[in-house]
């Protein structure tokens, strides 16, 4: 293992000593440690980065890591399933991401109560009994980004004062990410811009086709729109699919989250104007440590939050943006 690596591992543990924790006891070999990961979805580009992260962690401390999930995260019901079961093989960690506040809680609180340190990672579930949270501020991410779409709008419109139609997509109705994410940004903008209407609010379910079509229907239906926002990946890429279809593309300011490689090759085209990146592969890497903590003694804070970053079409290719755009190619010969 590189010095780096032993050097993060101290950092984690002292960061979180410096943070009042007051005991740690090994209680078993690091390499008998074993931790159960669950993200919302295999077939999505952020989760692949997480798991990538997870998984050279896991490498790092040399313990044993089972990695299941959904195929899409709207099959919640297949993710309830999957906690289900590793909890029947009762692993010393689960680390998981829930897809809703609340479908995940009953597995959450039957995983602690059997002694398994349970941590959540990205979204929330509706229960206070798990180990720790670590995640994006989302809140506090989307109010950044809709100050960059005001920022933007008014250097398109030549208005100081921003007036004008807009519309926004929620992914996933019910997640707790996507509340947080969409509150900031609605926070935002009446702190922002409150002469801005929003016309038009629609939630595809995770499905691209889906928020294809509906950002399509959006566009006809508001010809006239300045501004739209995309909360997610899914619907980044269904809004930069509609506004190449529709013939939309750079007549207004579009913004989203995330950056899949679809919406990645939109900003450098200029179809999106600005993503708001999270640190998905951080995250899982760090989870990785948080659990192996967990099982060793140390007392968690209860959250901990990762931070985001604001990429534009000018600072696509800058040192600090490749580091969170491609995480996987960055991190593939560490050793």
């Amino acid at each position: 293992m590189k010095k780096w690596k032993v050097l993060l591992l101290t950092v984690l543990i002292g960061g979180l000593l410096l943070l009042g924790v007051s005991s740690f006891a090994e209680t078993k070999p690091v390499k008998d440690i074993s931790v159960f990961f669950i993200v919302k979805a295999s077939g999505s580009y952020y989760w692949q980065i997480m798991m990538n992260g997870a998984q050279l962690a896991a490498k790092d401390l040399g313990i044993h890591i089972t990695f299941q999930e959904p195929v899409n995260e709207a099959d919640i019901s297949q993710e309830v399933a999957i906690l289900n079961d590793a909890i029947a093989e009762h692993p010393d960690a689960i680390v998981i991401a829930p897809s809703v506040t609340d479908a995940l809680t009953a597995g959450i609180v039957k995983a602690m109560s059997e002694g398994i340190k349970v941590i959540i990672v990205d979204s929330a579930a509706n229960t206070d009994d798990y180990v720790t949270f670590t995640c994006s501020n989302n809140y506090e991410a989307g109010k950044e980004l809709a100050k960059e779409f005001v920022d933007l709008i008014k250097a398109k419109t030549h208005q100081a004062t921003p007036t004008g139609d807009i519309a926004y997509e929620t992914d996933t109705a019910g997640a707790q990410w996507s509340v947080e994410r969409d509150g900031g940004f609605l926070a935002g903008l009446k702190e922002y811009a409150p002469n801005l209407k929003i016309v038009a609010h629609t939630v595809p379910m995770n499905s691209l086709e889906t928020s294809t079509t509906q950002w399509q229907n959006i566009f006809t239906a508001h010809p006239n729109l300045v501004g739209v926002f995309a909360d997610n990946n899914n619907t980044g890429d269904g809004l930069a699919r509609a506004l190449q279809l529709s013939g939309m593309a750079g007549k207004l300011v579009a913004v989203a989250f995330d950056n899949d490689p679809a919406e990645l090759t939109a900003l450098s085209q200029g179809i999106l104007n600005a993503l708001m990146i999270q640190e998905p592969w951080n995250e899982g890497y760090n989870s990785v440590f948080y659990a192996v903590e967990a099982v060793e003694g140390v007392q968690m804070p209860k959250i901990i939050y990762t931070p985001t970053t604001l990429v534009l079409q000018s600072t696509l290719n800058n040192p600090e943006a490749q580091a969170v755009i491609n995480p996987i190619e960055f991190h593939k010969n560490w050793k």
